[in-house]
């Protein structure tokens, strides 16, 4: 059997706080905060509820993908098939984003050069084993856990090759956390499964403190960074962004979706032609009414404060198409009170 471990290098630079002094009390707040809301997976969560693979795990209405006649046409059993399979695989990429989230909190502990820092990534590195855990065991009851989508896996190893750890920040806490926390709550309010709501509820109270970790350590230390380096963290932002877009809209998004659409019983190259006859005559992939817009509401904003949308690089984004939005009202409102209200 073929080893499922895989090396990724990373050139990261260890600091030594040797003076042991709290230089920013908000920081200081966070991680006494992360403290009193630590939870156990085996207490807090009743892993005896059921789950049924075949069921709604995701409600239909909600997922757009289930909208087109290709699916339309197909039996009960076999839309039950890939509920379960499908369901699987968009939870088995947030548990890959979360082992990455795991893996670089790991890095920044030694990285970040700042005493009451290191204490907080310190507790996030354990926030994000629960949400390692959680989600392994949840898909395991479900169906099996799928590959890490090859784009996806391609940022990971980007955030984990970058010497800049104000970059490692950016492309896990604002970038590929606020991807992971638009998905979260979104599933949380599609999935008819009382166990997966219950521990999407666990995780994203966690995700709150690592979004304001970003908004209270992030932002002054990409001030303070010399203009070239600078310019490299703003590069890479705009680099993962290009990525994420592309694979949010494009044919990127789709590889590795094959193997469900087998496993579902359904021929990969039927769908795709149906894809692109229906999208000829004017299917659309839309959201639900009342979910979060996650670009527009979570993950632009945090890079643009972050400070990262300078003039040189702005062209960029413009070029591309990625639109540059900057009301950071849904994020403060989340930041605030660990609660995600939809973007308009």
């Amino acid at each position: 059997m073929p080893s499922e471990r895989e090396p990724m290098h990373s050139p990261i630079d260890a600091v030594w706080d040797w003076s042991y002094l709290i230089g920013d009390a908000k920081l200081d707040q966070l991680y006494k905060k992360a403290k009193r809301a630590q939870w156990n997976a085996d207490v807090a969560i009743d892993w005896s509820l059921p789950v049924d693979p075949g069921g709604k795990l995701l409600d239909s209405e909600r997922v757009a993908i289930l909208k087109l006649d290709f699916f339309k046409r197909s039996s009960p059993a076999q839309l039950e098939a890939f509920n379960a399979h499908h369901s699987a695989w968009i939870l088995s990429q947030l548990l890959h984003g979360e082992q990455g989230a795991l893996m670089v909190a790991g890095e920044l502990v030694a990285q970040v050069p700042d005493y009451e820092a290191k204490l907080y990534v310190a507790s996030q590195a354990m926030d994000e084993a629960r949400h390692v855990e959680v989600f392994s065991r949840y898909i395991k009851k479900l169906d099996k856990i799928y590959p890490a989508q090859p784009t996806l896996k391609s940022i990971l190893a980007d955030i984990i090759a970058t010497p800049h750890w104000q970059a490692k920040t950016v492309g896990m806490q604002v970038i590929l956390e606020g991807l992971a926390l638009g998905t979260f709550i979104n599933v949380r309010a599609a999935t008819g499964c009382a166990l997966l709501r219950s521990l999407l509820g666990y995780v994203t109270s966690d995700e709150a403190r690592h979004v304001a970790f970003g908004n209270l350590y992030l932002t002054e230390e990409v001030a303070g960074l010399h203009k070239d380096d600078r310019e490299q963290v703003e590069d890479f932002a705009f680099n993962a962004m290009s990525k994420v877009v592309a694979m949010r809209r494009g044919m990127e998004g789709m590889a590795g979706f094959d193997q469900v659409l087998i496993d579902s019983g359904y021929d990969p190259d039927d769908f795709l032609k149906a894809l692109h006859a229906e999208i000829a005559v004017g299917f659309r992939l839309t959201t639900a009414p009342g979910s979060v817009h996650t670009f527009k509401g979570l993950i632009m904003p945090g890079i643009v404060r972050a400070g990262l949308v300078s003039d040189r690089v702005r062209p960029r984004y413009e070029a591309s198409g990625i639109k540059l939005f900057s009301d950071t009202g849904v994020l403060e409102h989340f930041e605030r009170t660990g609660d995600v209200v939809a973007s308009s």
